[in-house]
């Protein structure tokens, strides 16, 4: 049976050292934004959008040869993968946030639509694919336990932080609604080949596949929820999908140069109600294959589609319900540390994001410089599970009442993607009103006090006169 990998979950490596933008404490919700008021901006406040393959990069398999000719290298593909991959991809899209910062608190509100997809592949299930089932005649080969996981759901986002003396605690709970969903809970198919009976394959199937929020062929021939505005309209805004999620953090500051802090991302679930297909199979059934006098319709050039129908439904006999389910939310847990010297701040950060039953590991390196009141950079080097070479870093710039970024965990990615097996980017534009912050503190420091008011010669007291 599958243990599907739900490693979905936005990359940001890099974001989480930027306190500076409110779109940070989304990954911390200990950090407090410099800003007293920020307002991200209705559609162009954050997008973002991340790709990531364990596998291989694109140029493992294919080579130019000039002009347009490609050659396919296999055996390159085959060394590269492990006993099981995967590959994800998401993006999200803020439609309006707004966060309020004084002193020893900070709130906020955020709405975003986020998108993800992942899909889990076993290095046996392409191998089949290439080489087909002359190699395993008479054994037995996996060739499922692959997976598919696609979600896109709307979240309503509070956020809370509170500092007290050298601490500072923050929760963001979240109300979701669940939109479209794909989730495959197992996917095992086991086939053997009778050795005596080349057309011969017995297959014994494990299957479970929950949808919601996906027309089958029977809603498109009703009409499907696609067929007309109004319903379009029905299903962006649909409301049947229930779910709920909260982040936690909690920072300790030992000094004005040195903090330490920790949390938990996105501990949570969806329930799945609406426009609910759920397909499972659980039987052994035996594939007589192909015979191909009787494929082909007279001749070898027309081939008979009602044939190869009715061989594939006897190999893959499915039952149907419609039954609401629930899937979990894949959860981050995070520490991390920074330190000022001068004007420049030091981090560290360790992440373990949940699978089913495994995490994957990163660790991130972080230098950050701020110059002045309008500019905020950032380097960063992380290393992860199947992708060591990752150096990104982020872009402020703050001008009147705007701020504009752009974060990313691995530039080199941007330079040449078909090289990479994963990149991201974070882009928008916040407009932010006041400072919270003294004017000789930098970035990081996101929670010192406000500016104090400095005595002038008209409120600076007078001495008493000398009594006579």
């Amino acid at each position: 049976m599958l243990s599907c990998l739900n490693a979905m979950g936005q990359d940001n490596y890099t974001l989480i050292f930027l306190p500076q933008l409110e779109q940070s404490q989304w990954l911390n919700a200990s950090n407090m934004p410099e800003n007293k008021v920020s307002v991200g901006a209705p559609a162009i406040g954050g997008l973002s959008f991340y790709i990531y393959n364990s596998g291989f990069t694109y140029h493992d398999v294919f080579h130019n040869l000039g002009d347009t000719a490609q050659s396919v290298n296999m055996r390159n593909l085959f060394s590269k993968l492990k006993p099981m991959n995967y590959t994800t991809a998401g993006a999200s899209v803020n439609i309006f946030s707004l966060n309020i910062a004084r002193n020893h608190f900070s709130g906020g509100f955020s709405i975003t639509d986020k998108a993800e997809a992942e899909f889990d592949y076993p290095a046996e299930f392409f191998k089949f694919l290439w080489y087909g089932n002359g190699p395993t005649l008479g054994q037995n080969v996996q060739i499922g336990n692959f997976g598919f996981h696609g979600t896109w759901y709307r979240e309503f986002a509070f956020h809370l932080a509170y500092n007290y003396k050298k601490w500072t605690f923050g929760i963001n709970p979240k109300i979701l609604e669940g939109k479209t969903n794909i989730d495959t809970r197992s996917t095992s198919v086991m086939l053997r080949t009778d050795p005596n009976n080349f057309y011969a394959m017995t297959a014994k199937e494990n299957v479970d596949v929950r949808m919601s929020g996906i027309e089958d062929s029977a809603d498109k021939a009703n009409g499907g929820n696609f067929s007309e505005p109004t319903k379009t309209v029905g299903y962006i805004f649909n409301t049947g999908n229930p779910g709920h999620a909260i982040d936690l953090a909690v920072k300790y500051e030992f000094n004005d140069r040195f903090n330490i802090s920790a949390g938990v991302n996105n501990l949570g679930y969806i329930h799945w109600a609406s426009d609910v297909h759920n397909y499972t199979a659980y039987d052994s059934y035996t594939f007589s294959g192909i015979n191909l006098p009787n494929f082909f319709q007279g001749d070898s050039s027309s081939v008979s589609g009602e044939t190869l129908k009715d061989s594939l439904k006897n190999l893959l006999r499915y039952k149907e319900n419609y039954n609401a389910y629930t899937t979990t939310l894949p959860y981050d847990l995070f520490a991390m540390a920074n330190y000022q010297l001068k004007h420049n701040w030091f981090g560290l950060e360790i992440t373990a994001r949940r699978f089913e039953q495994s995490f994957l590991y990163s660790g991130t390196a972080s230098y950050q410089l701020k110059l002045g009141k309008h500019f905020t950079g950032a380097l960063t080097y992380t290393v992860r599970s199947y992708a060591g070479f990752n150096f990104g870093g982020g872009l402020i710039f703050q001008f009147a009442h705007m701020q504009f970024y752009a974060v990313t965990d691995n530039w080199y990615a941007a330079i040449t993607p078909l090289d990479s097996k994963n990149t991201n980017l974070n882009v928008g534009m916040n407009l932010v009103f006041g400072n919270r912050l003294r004017k000789d503190n930098y970035a990081g420091d996101h929670s010192a006090p406000a500016d104090e008011a400095k005595p002038t010669p008209e409120t600076q007291p007078k001495p008493e006169a000398p009594k006579q």
